[in-house]
């Protein structure tokens, strides 16, 4: 689409007189870079006035910074800046159509001299805040310089990082690629339908919540949200979890009615209760339904429940067997929306040996992946603003290698903008992004395994089978989803995989090469080459491993000096002299130690009475265990042949030895 771009100046109609001997100096400063559109009207906040201007880019700026339309600039006609005066902002916002100005970024003209610090502070304790370009009365008021203007936009629109937001967001802002489902879900509302939106961790659940909250506050909507996370809610029993849900949806409504005191719910009387008071509240006010979300649903759903009632005994069929009860006898007055990582809930037929009220009732939907156009407009917007130019193919990878994970591209984007250190704008082309992405990929196993942990913890089954596939052992998953429809099910609905005609395959790359990882030496029908490299790199990694654990338990229980004593009395006499030199910091230096993995071995055997206490197994069998690692790990003793048995034989050593280390050494 051809824009017009704008030359230095005043609209005609700026009313520049309207302003102060000082502003007009300033205004008159500003456009000499920028085209000055509006002149506005004062703002009036409590007992502060402002004023502003509206101001179109050149094409200079509008290049350099990726600035289409008009800015806000507000000016702050106080010597202390109070961050209160940002709400001017808002405040013009609201007056002008989201369409004619810009919403990432705005001027901030002060008499404070230290308004930029002041405003660095506010963004670094909310991070989703617009970026905001301060400048000071003075420094607008000094003789002009042709660069100024341009270094402050470059220092405050390339320092901010627009990506890395770790936390849910509350804002529109940066809001991106889900205004279908969130519309979807206010929808159904309306229609008196309930919903529920399930997803892994991070896939924006939260944001999504937010959104649908915000959407619903602009419409005059009611709608409660209940923290199924917080011990306040999830330590209530089912009875005191109507009465809360009664008391919000009585502040929801702005009702005014006398509801009972707690202690009338009781068990016997909670079902009753919760009835005629949700009645008399739907009542009192305009009679329109409330929104109940459950976030977090699994913390108060049976086996998942973080407190033992929800967990383990009947909590949820009787509170459920209220809420839906009343929804069918009263269809508008509420509807309910299940939010977590977990829809066993609304899966299970059975629970705690009752129907559940739940099954049947509400389709699982799951947090949709981002599709390419997606990704592009989140990328290519952001980045833009941060002095970013990423080429159209990483992008397609992007959303390849990360399946539309919304968190986990932008994590990645951080990265690659820590990575840029010259000048911006800057192109991000395939070489920056495949090195970017090693790096991301060995240091990021955090973030895959949060990703998966859903599954591990509560869905074992579909666990194993992502492995299964990310081994390419493609006949044992197949067999899995051949029998159990259910398990591709939730594989599918969590973004994790996608059916093909060739079958199913990884939707995120990334997390496939995380399972590849973590798995890969579990992996089946390995090649002789395969096995000896597998038992050789496993066997060293142990031998060193074990130097710590050894080393650093020995000078705990004896000190140094004893325990080097310790460990020359354990090897041969014929090496001790050669040895002597050496305290136990060298002797067992876990790159570099001149100990031999045997005589390491005798260290253990004749120490036992240290390192017995660290193990829950005798003696002889965790020597035993080293001793068939030192001989089935060696590959110049097998001639690069090992036997199907005894491979299978070391990896169970080897598990059982990676396990103690690994409890030892982090």
């Amino acid at each position: 689409m051809f824009v017009k771009k704008s030359n230095p100046g005043m609209h005609k109609d700026f009313k520049i007189a309207t302003f102060s001997f000082e502003e007009q100096s300033i205004l008159k400063f500003m456009s000499r870079e920028w085209y000055l559109t509006n002149s506005g009207s004062p703002i009036h906040l409590g007992n502060s006035e402002f004023r502003f201007f509206l101001m179109k880019p050149t094409e200079i700026f509008s290049e350099m910074f990726n600035i289409e339309r008009e800015i806000i600039a507000v000016f702050s006609p106080y010597e202390n800046f109070e961050p209160r005066s940002l709400d001017a902002f808002d405040a013009v916002q609201s007056r002008l159509s989201n369409l004619r100005v810009e919403s990432v970024c705005r001027v901030l003209i002060s008499k404070d001299d230290g308004v930029e610090s002041k405003i660095d502070s506010i963004l670094k304790v909310d991070p989703e805040q617009p970026i905001v370009i301060p400048f000071t009365y003075q420094e607008l008021t000094s003789p002009y310089d042709a660069f100024f203007l341009r270094n402050r936009f470059r220092k405050h629109f390339y320092s901010r990082d627009l990506f890395s937001f770790l936390s849910p967001l509350r804002k529109d802002l940066y809001f991106f690629g889900r205004s279908a489902l969130i519309q979807e879900l206010i929808n159904r509302h309306r229609s008196g339908e309930h919903t529920s939106l399930f997803g892994l961790r991070k896939s924006g659940k939260t944001s999504i919540i937010y959104a649908v909250e915000r959407s619903m506050l602009a419409s005059s909507e009611q709608f409660v949200s209940i923290d199924c996370e917080s011990p306040s809610i999830h330590k209530l029993r089912w009875n005191e979890l109507l009465q809360r849900i009664v008391l919000q949806v009585h502040r929801a409504k702005g009702s005014n009615c006398k509801l009972q005191a707690v202690s009338s719910y009781t068990e016997e009387r909670a079902a009753d209760l919760f009835s005629e008071e949700m009645l008399k509240i739907h009542h009192s006010r305009k009679a329109s339904p409330v929104l109940v979300i459950f976030d977090e649903i699994e913390r108060i759903s049976p086996g998942t429940g973080s407190s033992s009632h929800w967990r383990e005994g009947a909590d949820f069929v009787y509170f459920w067997q209220t809420v839906r009860g009343f929804y069918q006898r009263h269809p508008n007055v509420i509807t309910y929306m299940l939010v977590g990582t977990n829809p066993s809930c609304i899966e299970k037929s059975i629970i705690a040996g009752h129907e559940n009220p739940l099954f049947g009732s509400i389709p699982s939907q799951y947090v949709p992946s981002f599709t390419l156009e997606q990704v592009q407009q989140m990328v290519n917007k952001l980045g833009r603003y941060m002095g970013l130019d990423f080429d159209g193919l990483v992008i397609s990878k992007l959303a390849e290698d990360f399946g539309g994970h919304p968190f986990l591209i932008r994590q990645i984007c951080s990265n690659i903008n820590k990575e840029c250190k010259g000048d911006r704008p800057a192109l991000v082309d395939k070489s920056l992004y495949d090195k970017i992405k090693k790096e991301f990929m060995r240091n990021t196993a955090e973030y895959m395994e949060m990703i998966v942990q859903v599954l591990r913890d509560w869905y074992p089954d579909e666990y194993e089978m992502l492995t299964f596939l990310a081994q390419e052992d493609c006949e044992t998953f197949n067999h899995f989803a051949n029998e159990h429809a259910t398990y591709t099910k939730h594989l599918i609905g969590y973004g994790l995989i996608k059916p093909g005609a060739g079958g199913y395959f990884f939707n995120i790359d990334a997390v496939k090469g995380h399972l590849i990882a973590k798995h890969r030496f579990e992996r089946l029908n390995l090649s002789m080459e395969e096995k000896v490299a597998e038992v050789s790199t496993r066997r060293n990694r142990v031998e060193k491993d074990l130097r710590v654990v050894v080393r650093n338990a020995l000078k705990i229980a004896l000190g140094k000096t004893k325990a080097t004593e310790k460990v020359l009395m354990a090897v041969p006499e014929s090496r001790r002299t050669k040895l002597s030199n050496y305290d136990v910091d060298a002797l067992l230096d876990r790159d570099a130690s001149p100990l031999f993995f045997l005589e390491l071995v005798n260290v253990i055997r004749r120490e036992w009475d240290v390192f017995g206490k660290m193990v829950d197994i005798d003696k002889a069998k965790f020597i035993f265990i080293l001793e068939e690692i030192n001989s089935l790990g060696r590959p110049d003793a097998h001639a690069k042949n090992i036997s199907a048995d005894d491979f299978s034989q070391v990896r169970l050593h080897f598990r059982k030895m990676e396990t103690f280390l690994e409890e030892w050494t982090t």
